[in-house]
């Protein structure tokens, strides 16, 4: 049987005085309600259609074109009020979509194009103050988002990246009693940081830094317990210095310290005002030099130092974020790691060498994250660690090589879960225990090097308990400790006194 029916009616609408034909249409739920209602043109529904629940309340409307829906549609709730807006362009997704609590307050601000978000979604406190901000691109959470307090500050930064979130820096916290904690910003309309600073019960500590609208340091300031400290302050960058080509165009701008020390980006610009090159300084010591896009984001080769001079690591910047290949380098100029970043994540396998040339270790990596074999080896090319990884977390079974004993047994979810066995290297049986969640469970033994047993004992979920015998190197049991969810309650049959808080037992 059908779940619903189809009542159709003709109705002639008069209009101009002329009588135009249109076909009316209405579905009926198994109740008899009306289901859905609007008018159908060669079949399709177009125009203002209706949708209702079974008692009757409206559910949805809006404009349909060649039957899909092609305007703004409203959505309500069975017991009546407004769930959500959202805007349709050729059936799909197309505008801000809109959703809304029982009380009417707009809970989230969706944009979409093509029906992915598009664009920042905005999520509100209750009293309407936005509380999130999160941006999408092709349906993915790409970028830097942002928290904010009921107030309006911002009180973390969010930062996103191929859907996920990948890094999240709180800010602008308050204590209890309303001190300022920890790192504090605020921003220019264009986005970029106006100042920071770090706060210690409400006072200043550290250096504070202040840029223009630009992103460009202006201003740097240490302070101590909220108070400027002058032996301090004569480090830091306090001038913002120009050099000019002969025909009086900019050549090079950056920052310099009281002192005249460089630090900070410096930009250099070609006759023609286009940038030629940027560097980093830190007091005076070249940090890294390539090229800044019209932005200030890093783009193109670029290459870092250590504070000594010598090449760190070299590679390639996208919009700000290493992309391709890059390689690191021991001081002597052997290179110490490679691998490729993709969206400024590691991703790939990726190798690292000792000073010597041999290969230190061996891994996957995606988005960032571990994911797949993981191998490592000594100095001498023995392999001393191998196991997998999945998602940054160590998964399945894994070995160790370490020292004179080989350690062997498995993870789930980057804990230790399941049968864990040592020995040694001539296959001598060092130690035998399991684990649930990365705790100790069920019985435990370890060996004396030479082979009889050393000690014996059952864990509960980390805790020892019942008898826990230990052996002396000829195999013979010298001591047994009683234990009752990690306590010891009894040394060989003797009771143990229990442990009494805040004073000693009469």
């Amino acid at each position: 049987m059908m779940n619903m029916k189809r009542l159709m009616m003709m109705m002639m609408v008069v209009a101009g005085g002329s009588v135009a034909g249109q076909e009316w249409t209405q579905y009926l739920h198994p109740n008899g309600q009306v289901s859905s209602e609007g008018h159908l043109v060669n079949g399709q529904p177009e125009g203002w259609w209706r949708n209702y629940y079974e008692n009757g309340a409206l559910r949805s409307e809006g404009g349909r074109t060649n039957g899909l829906p092609d305007s703004t549609w409203a959505f309500h709730r069975p017991e009546g009020g407004l769930e959500s807006e959202i805007e349709y362009v050729a059936g799909k997704r197309h505008g801000d979509t809109r959703t809304y609590d029982e009380e009417g307050r707009t809970i989230s601000v969706e944009p979409y194009a093509n029906d992915l978000r598009e664009g920042v979604a905005r999520y509100f406190h209750p009293h309407g103050e936005v509380a999130r901000e999160v941006p999408y691109v092709a349906g993915k959470e790409e970028g830097t988002g942002r928290e904010y307090a009921e107030d309006g500050r911002v009180t973390a930064l969010l930062y996103y990246g191929a859907g996920m979130l990948r890094r999240r820096e709180d800010i602008n916290r308050l204590d209890r009693q309303g001190l300022r904690q920890g790192a504090w910003k605020e921003f220019h309309p264009t986005g970029h940081v106006m100042w920071e600073v770090n706060y210690v019960d409400d006072k200043r500590q550290g250096v504070y830094k202040e840029y223009d609208s630009e992103g460009n340091l202006k201003e740097m300031l240490k302070f101590e317990q909220g108070v400027i400290d002058t032996l301090g302050q004569e480090q830091l960058t306090v001038d913002i210095r120009r050099t000019f080509h002969p025909g009086g165009k900019v050549a090079s701008i950056g920052s310099y310290s009281r002192s005249g020390k460089k630090e900070g980006l410096f930009k250099m610009f070609a006759m023609d005002g286009e940038v030629s090159g940027a560097r980093i300084y830190a007091g005076d010591r070249l940090v890294s030099e390539g090229m800044v896009n019209d932005l200030g984001a890093m783009e193109g080769p670029w290459t870092e130092y250590f504070a000594t001079g010598e090449k760190r690591a070299e590679g390639t910047y996208q919009a700000g974020r290493r992309e391709g290949e890059w390689r690191f380098f021991h001081k002597s100029g052997q290179v110490e790691q490679q691998g490729k970043y993709l969206n400024g994540l590691a991703h790939g396998p990726w190798v690292w060498y000792y000073p010597d040339g041999r290969v230190h270790r061996e891994e996957e990596f995606r988005r960032g994250k571990e994911d797949g074999p993981s191998k490592e080896y000594d100095a001498d090319g023995r392999l001393i660690t191998e196991g997998q990884y999945i998602d940054g977390l160590r998964e399945g079974t894994w070995t160790y090589a370490h020292g004179d004993h080989t350690a062997q047994g498995a993870y789930k979810d980057g804990l230790r879960d399941g049968p864990w066995t040592h020995a040694s290297d001539s296959g001598q049986r060092r130690f035998q225990g399991g684990f649930v969640g990365g705790e100790r469970h069920g019985k435990h033994k370890w060996w004396w090097p030479h082979g009889p047993i050393q000690r014996e004992g059952r864990y509960v979920m980390g805790l020892e308990q019942g008898d826990h015998v230990l052996y002396n190197e000829q195999g013979f049991p010298v001591l047994t400790i009683r234990y009752k969810d990690g306590q010891v309650v009894r040394l060989d049959g003797i009771p143990v006194p229990p442990k009494v808080s805040g004073r000693a037992s009469p």
